[in-house]
């Protein structure tokens, strides 16, 4: 008696994804302090980007010299130099992958944990330096990107900076030795100054590794922009996304209408200047529109610096009414200052909107996946929706 089984299968599935990680400190890999996950937070806020990271520590590697993060205390009173750290991934799964840095930055914060072997460390990109500077004495007669290159180059730093040219009468300068009335100014820190003069002339202010880049936002286009997959067969069908937990929020408190009013002074001249900013435009009037108005106050600034500054209050207030947040796969390239493309929502969410924030987290057990937030920074597109 025979009898014949037939075992049928389906083929190996290929492998999609295989993001794989790194950790480079001061240009070097480190083989005593394993990466085991990281929560890396980048957005285009006032903020610098910030990575915190969980190693494993392996005792049979701890080189003779001691660990890289215990440094012995500097002589003579001197500070102690930057750890420079370098987080890279890539994903294994496509052939001929290199590696794309993900972060450059420095070590604030340092916990060890011999009990668990294991390091968990803080660290901020290189907008820290321009943080931690203090602003002290004064600068005249100089235009705006000429500050903010001095600043950035006192701090060691490269600077990359386009903005418009045009004299910014007396600011302040950056100066280690002395500690004059630094509390009185306004401008506490390098970064205060820096961001302030990149909001005036509608310009971004971020770190690409060790350069301090200061340039008008960019335009979407093809090698920016990503696509988020929304697909709606109808309500007896699944809806299809690329994302977990996708929501769509709107603040119709922005939808009603915005008015920005901006006053400055002249307390030699006794000259009093106002101006408005609103969907209809800039006008030394106030807007026949309704709206919420937002006052602000520029103390000595010219017409044509409060119509700049009313514009911008205008731009960053209305690019909070509508938006899109949710967990996607990690993609590698995705980063601030890009754009993200959404369709078939059948919604007016639907176009192509600004990456605000991603925050990547990435674990040898949980994979990696991205928490991002889109807006509309292009006002004109709402306007055009809601005509």
């Amino acid at each position: 008696m025979s009898e014949t089984i037939t075992v049928t299968a389906r083929r190996k599935q290929a492998i999609w994804r295989m993001p794989r990680a790194r950790l480079l400190v001061n240009g070097a890999e480190h083989p005593e302090t394993g990466l085991e996950e990281f929560t890396l937070t980048r957005t285009r806020y006032s903020r610098a980007d910030t990575l915190d990271l969980t190693l494993a520590l392996d005792r049979t590697q701890i080189p003779a010299n001691g660990l890289w993060f215990d440094l012995p205390a500097s002589k003579n009173g001197k500070a102690l130099p930057d750890i420079d750290v370098t987080l890279q991934m890539r994903d294994e799964a496509q052939a001929g992958a290199q590696w794309t840095t993900m972060f450059s930055g420095i070590v604030d914060h340092v916990e060890l944990s011999p009990a668990e072997t294991a390091v968990h460390i803080q660290c901020r990109d290189y907008l820290a330096k321009l943080l931690d500077m203090r602003v002290l004495s004064g600068w005249m007669n100089m235009t705006g990107a000429d500050v903010v290159k001095a600043m950035i180059t006192d701090a060691g730093l490269t600077p990359d900076v386009t903005m418009k040219d045009g004299m910014v009468g007396q600011f302040w300068q950056v100066e280690h030795k002395r500690k004059s009335a630094s509390s009185h100014s306004r401008f506490q820190t390098a970064f205060d100054l820096a961001s302030y003069l990149a909001n005036m002339t509608g310009c971004d202010l971020y770190a690409d590794g060790k350069t301090i880049v200061c340039a008008p936002y960019p335009t979407a286009i093809q090698s920016n922009t990503h696509t988020l997959t929304y697909e709606n067969a109808g309500p007896l069908a699944p809806i299809k996304m690329g994302a977990s937990g996708l929501r769509f929020t709107r603040d119709y408190q922005i939808a009603k209408g915005v008015v920005v009013h901006v006053t400055s002074w002249d307390s030699r001249q006794r000259n009093r200047v106002e101006y408005y900013w609103s969907a209809e435009g800039g006008s030394t009037k106030k807007a026949e529109s309704t709206g919420n108005l937002h006052s602000f106050t520029l103390p000595g600034a010219r017409l044509d610096l409060l119509q700049q500054y009313a514009q911008q209050k205008y731009n960053e207030i209305v690019a909070h009414e509508r938006v899109i947040s949710g967990q996607i796969p990690g993609r590698i390239t995705l980063a601030p200052r890009q754009f993200m493309q959404i369709t078939g929502t059948g919604t007016t969410w639907d176009g192509t909107l600004d990456v605000d924030a991603v925050t990547s987290q990435f674990s040898w057990s949980g994979g990696f996946t991205q928490q991002i937030t889109l807006r509309t920074r292009d006002v004109t597109k709402d306007e055009a929706t809601d005509a």
